[in-house]
């Protein structure tokens, strides 16, 4: 099985001196006496003349084949290819000769794709990368050139029925194998950059994009678990043979935001690579004489992208939630107030300051108009936010500089947007929404409907406890915002609660080792669990219609989005409980977690209409959906669509607004990438219908109706 070697084992595969190549005392030997690539490779994960419990051959072996192209960068040495084969797809014809030396392309010219050489080697197991590491006299390699033949022709790389696709990149370890149609190697996340291995790649997975498990199956259940093992062998990183300058595909060198750019489900064809192993994941690794363009990526139109779907016949009211990837105005050349945790106005332009957002005038410019246009194209006339600057609801605060900025592209006075503002009773300062940088927010349009009181907080736990030094922490969530409104021609009034709860990624009373959970549900499990116990009393208790919205941080089968929709806690399965050491405000909550006892009830209408192709959000190439519309049921009935807009998740960080590993490359001002939430949008129709009855006079009543409304509102 591939697996990991210690740090050290890596050390001393760097620490072997560099080799020239051309010994002048080696001679290629009789064919009697070669050793024939897939003899070396084996039918397993590993070479047969290597014993099982050492990482190299005990004796060197003699190769003889043609080089079918260089490692001139990641990957130091050059890779081989036996001529005739063995005739059985199960042994790879193929192998990298490691020379560890970046230089050697331009040192020997004469070692290039084409090139017969005979070598004498070691067959090592590198990080359980098949490969020859030569035998070297004095510092040089004991390798012969033979002759120049034609290059190697790159094989069609196949998934054979019952096969994985990681069993498949085995099979073809160190050949050059060509993708197209018939591979099915489709874009399971987009061009990005990669922090564990340090280099801009994507990945593919066979068929479709990966799903995450929990999106589909409850957490720790054996499904998710046997979910998460095939997706494990179901992708492939790919990659350039050289670490990519910022902002550029080597071998799609048009990508760009506008034209050619890459969608998650695309499948790139006709398009030559080599199949490598390295941190612990297969890899597709693209020579740099390969070049595809944008007609070289098959792509169904309706993976393509899309403009906001438009209103569901009987829509009277529509509303969305969108995440708005830290929209901060406090930056000094934007001018915006300072949020709850900045210091001073240095601290919010320090890179690594109190501003999350964009740290200079033109980035955050940028981040503005995608957004507008996306909120813009929405069409939402009330709609919840998320990770907005907490630094106030006056005119220098990022939800005016926002509303502001939408109102400007609003063409018509009826699509015009105001915020919803917390009384200052309900603020810090009275000022500030809770204490973190970031907030929910609300805004709507005042011609569809208007606010029924002031706005009210649903506070969430707090967790108070040591970490493994003794240090005193405390783990918050953003408090949700609710909002109860007057629907025009609705009888009933409309109550919307936005959220945002506790991240996968921070830290936790139940995390103290900070290891990643074996139920695969990230960190802070229990404390979203807390969270929608409270979230999920309070909301029971709100008459009329309600809608949740916001980001959940949890997939679709997690404990804490099943607390409070369908949870039924029956004999036998897994038990969901909450976190310890808790609080609300200065009271205690719950001392020691507790196991959940029932489900709130709400239905997501998500995946009521579109079931598994709920998608918001990817990440670590697994699609799922951390975005929800969660309704009561008086409101469900009267949701007639729900969709979520593919403008962020299927499409590459690196077309956002920031700069990082972007280098000079052209933004765009477009929807796409601005953000890494997808928004999800809810067509709601809430008028009453008419019974027909009243004749004319019922008719002009109901004709006058909205001129009394709106001389009322007025």
């Amino acid at each position: 099985m591939k697996g990991t070697r210690t740090l050290l084992s890596l050390a001393v595969g760097i620490a072997i001196a560099s080799p020239s190549l051309h010994a002048a005392s080696f001679s290629c030997p009789a064919d009697s006496l070669l050793t024939p690539i897939p003899v070396i490779q084996g039918s397993g994960n590993k070479s047969p003349l290597i014993p099982s419990d050492k990482f190299e051959s005990p004796q060197s072996v003699m190769v003889k084949a043609v080089v079918s192209a260089l490692g001139e960068s990641l990957n130091k040495g050059f890779y081989l290819q036996d001529v005739q084969g063995d005739g059985n797809p199960q042994t790879s014809d193929g192998i990298f000769v490691y020379l560890n030396d970046k230089h050697f392309a331009s040192k020997y010219p004469d070692i290039k794709p084409g090139t017969e050489v005979c070598l004498e080697a070691k067959v090592e197991e590198y990080y359980n990368h098949t490969q020859l590491k030569p035998v070297v006299d004095s510092g040089i390699p004991r390798l012969q050139v033979i002759a120049q033949r034609a290059a190697p022709a790159a094989v069609p790389l196949r998934v054979l029925e019952n096969e994985t696709l990681a069993r498949a990149l085995e099979r073809h370890e160190g050949m050059r194998v060509r993708l197209d149609a018939d591979s099915a190697l489709k874009i399971s996340r987009n061009f990005s950059y990669d922090y564990a291995a340090k280099r801009n790649n994507l990945v593919l997975s066979r068929q479709a994009p990966l799903m995450k498990p929990t999106q589909l199956h409850d957490a720790d259940s054996k499904a998710a678990k046997a979910l998460a093992k095939a997706n494990a062998n179901n992708r492939v990183f790919l990659e350039s043979d050289f670490k990519a300058a910022d902002g550029k595909l080597p071998w799609l060198p048009g990508w760009e935001p506008e034209q050619d750019y890459l969608r998650i489900g695309d499948a790139p064809v006709n398009l030559d690579a080599l199949v490598g192993y390295s941190y612990n994941e297969y890899r597709l690794i693209v020579p740099q004489d390969q070049v595809i363009t944008a007609g070289d990526l098959l792509r169904t139109s309706d993976n393509d992208r899309q403009s906001a779907p438009a209103r569901a016949d009987g829509t009277d009211l529509r509303i969305g939630s969108f995440n708005v990837l830290n929209y901060f105005t406090s930056h000094s050349s934007v001018g915006g107030a300072l949020n709850v945790l900045c210091k001073d106005q240095a601290d919010a332009d320090d890179a690594k300051g109190c501003n999350r957002g964009a740290k200079n005038l033109e980035d955050f410019q940028l981040q503005r108009t995608k957004i507008v246009n996306a909120i813009t194209e929405m069409d939402a006339d009330l709609l919840g936010l998320m990770e907005m600057e907490n630094n106030g609801f006056d005119s220098h605060s990022a939800i005016s500089d926002l509303v502001q900025s939408l109102n400007a592209r609003q063409k018509d006075a009826s699509k015009q947007y105001a915020f919803v503002a917390l009384p200052k009773a309900l603020l810090g300062n009275e000022r500030f929404f809770g204490d973190d940088a970031i907030m929910v927010a609300m805004i709507y349009r005042p011609a569809r409907l208007m606010p029924q009181g002031d706005a009210s907080v649903i506070a969430l736990p707090v967790q108070k406890y040591q970490d493994a030094k003794g240090v005193e922490k405390q783990a918050s969530q953003r408090d949700a915002l609710v909002q109860r409104f007057t629907v025009e021609g609705s009888k009933e009034p409309l109550t919307l609660v936005v959220n945002h709860l506790k991240s996968k990624g921070s830290g936790c009373l139940e995390n103290l080792d900070g290891k990643e959970p074996a139920d695969l549900q990230g960190k802070c499990t229990e404390f979203r669990v807390s969270a929608a116990k409270v979230l999920g009393e309070a909301v029971s208790t709100l008459p009329g219609q309600v809608l949740l919205v916001g980001d959940f941080n949890s997939y679709a089968r997690e404990d804490a989005i099943r607390v409070l929709t369908d949870y039924v806690p029956t004999e036998g399965q897994r038990k969901i409980v909450s976190a310890s050491q808790t609080f609300l405000g200065d009271q205690v909550y719950e001392q020691t977690g507790s196991e959940v006892s029932k489900g709130y009830g709400l239905i997501d209408m998500n995946v009521k209409f579109n079931k598994e192709k709920a998608i918001s959000y990817s990440y670590e190439a697994e699609l799922g959906t951390l975005d929800y519309a969660l309704a009561n049921p008086a409101l469900a009935s009267k949701v007639i669509a729900v969709a979520d807009w593919h403008i962020n998740s299927f499409e590459s960080n690196l077309f956002e607004y920031g700069r990082d590993f972007s280098g000079d490359m052209i933004k765009s001002g477009n929807p796409f990438s601005a953000s890494d939430h997808d928004p999800i949008i809810v067509d709601l129709k809430l008028k009453e219908e008419s019974n027909g009855g009243g004749g004319a006079m019922g008719a002009l009543l109901l004709a006058l109706l909205p001129l009394a409304w709106r001389r009322r509102r007025g």
